[in-house]
């Protein structure tokens, strides 16, 4: 199953599970480009109210074709109870032309139940598995119990979706 990691991230949180999921599942990576936001305090704010009111930035063009795959994962952040809305753009010029998708999320204590259904809302389907990844719990045991699970349920379900 040829299969393509594709996520947005602005501390380096989803970076990282990202390549834990990519290395699991022998898959290519791909970054979504967004410069709108950075790490300071004005770019935090901006990232908040975009967010909260589903301002979608400018995004760069993926440097894979996704129709190339029969797998896409998509991932980043959850702010302000929402995915970071470079992912939200991602999905919404991508979903015409998306094979089977499974998402994840990167936290650090925000629930992630209404963004995971925003975008399988987006996608206009249920995820072929989802991962919620806490920021707390990237160097332990748990994270790469969580990505061998997600993985495997993806593997066994490659017919499917």
């Amino acid at each position: 199953m040829k299969t393509l990691v594709v996520y947005y991230s602005l501390t380096g949180t989803t970076r990282a599970v990202a390549e834990m999921i990519a290395d699991q599942m022998n898959a290519d990576l791909a970054e979504i480009g967004c410069t709108r936001y950075g790490r300071s305090a004005w770019g935090m704010i901006r990232a908040v109210y975009d967010s909260l009111r589903n301002n979608l930035p400018p995004i760069e063009p993926l440097a894979r074709n996704v129709t190339a795959y029969d797998l896409v994962v998509v991932g980043g952040p959850i702010w302000a109870s929402h995915p970071a809305p470079p992912v939200r753009r991602f999905l919404r010029q991508t979903v015409s032309r998306l094979p089977r998708t499974a998402v994840f999320l990167t936290h650090q204590g925000s629930p992630a139940e209404g963004a995971l259904a925003e975008m399988e809302d987006i996608i206009g389907k249920s995820a072929a598995a989802t991962l919620v990844a806490r920021k707390a719990d990237l160097d332990e045991p748990v994270m790469a119990e969580k990505v061998a699970a997600f993985a495997l349920v993806l593997e066994r379900h490659a017919g499917s979706g």
